[in-house]
């Protein structure tokens, strides 16, 4: 009796690995950076920069899935590479010493997806590259505090007349001169109110009853109607607008 074949090469192919370029301008903090990802089955490092330039040289010949990079380094910093990053169809987190509020907003302004603070833990850093190639946010605790301080003190700080200020223009938060708001449909203000609240796609689908294709296609949408690139400038327009 001859026994029936079963076919398990679809079960055991292994997912993709994320592939990821790391940009750190100290040697021994990119190379800890590298053993952690590296450490990981599903995260593979194709490149390391230790510069901005190098940086954006490494994803455009690689073309990564996310790139680690810190905020401050030689020549072009990390908050001025970031589009450049993203032009190459990479997710961005960027990783610092600091979590002033400049750095922060400046970063997430400029298109990146996430930032954390270097003192997060390893399974922390390891899991927050795993989510901002799926798509969601990262923000650390320090890094959430210097966001809400700063559109605090946006909205709260007395103008030259003695009355509370208008924002200070940027991409995420700007609202200029008589430009009309975006016509938003219902289901693309539902998904924009969960993404300002920190939700992930997993969890704004369940919220909402719907696949998550179809949370990241409302998105989608509506990031083109702001004319911004990441869910982070989305979240930061809707708290200043409309949170």
């Amino acid at each position: 009796m001859i026994s029936p074949s079963h076919d398990d090469s679809a079960a055991a192919t292994p997912a993709p690995t994320i592939r990821v370029v790391v940009a750190d301008d100290h040697p021994a903090v990119r190379s800890g950076l590298v053993t952690l990802l590296d450490s990981a089955p599903d995260i593979t490092v194709v490149a390391e920069a230790a510069d901005g330039d190098a940086a954006v040289a490494a994803a455009r010949e690689h073309r990564p899935d996310v790139v680690l990079t810190d905020v401050r380094m030689p020549g072009a910093t990390g908050i001025e590479i970031t589009p450049h990053l993203r032009e190459t169809g990479a997710n961005v987190l960027v990783i610092s010493g600091f979590d002033l509020d400049d750095y922060v907003l400046g970063a997430l302004t400029a298109g990146a997806d996430g930032y954390l603070v270097k003192t997060e833990s390893p399974q922390r850093i390891l899991a927050a590259v795993r989510d901002v190639h799926r798509g969601d946010a990262v923000l650390s605790a320090a890094a959430t505090r210097a966001v809400v301080g700063a559109l605090r003190g946006r909205s709260s700080a007395p103008g030259p007349d003695g009355t509370a200020a208008s924002p200070s223009p940027d991409p995420a938060t700007a609202d200029p001169g008589e430009a009309p708001r975006p016509a938003f449909t219902g289901r693309e203000e539902d998904v924009l109110a969960l993404v300002a609240e920190g939700l992930t796609n997993q969890q704004i689908a369940s919220a909402l009853f719907v696949e998550v294709t179809t949370v990241k296609s409302h998105l989608s949408h509506a990031l083109v109607k702001l004319q911004l690139d990441s869910r982070v400038q989305a979240a930061l327009w809707w708290q200043q607008h409309r949170g």
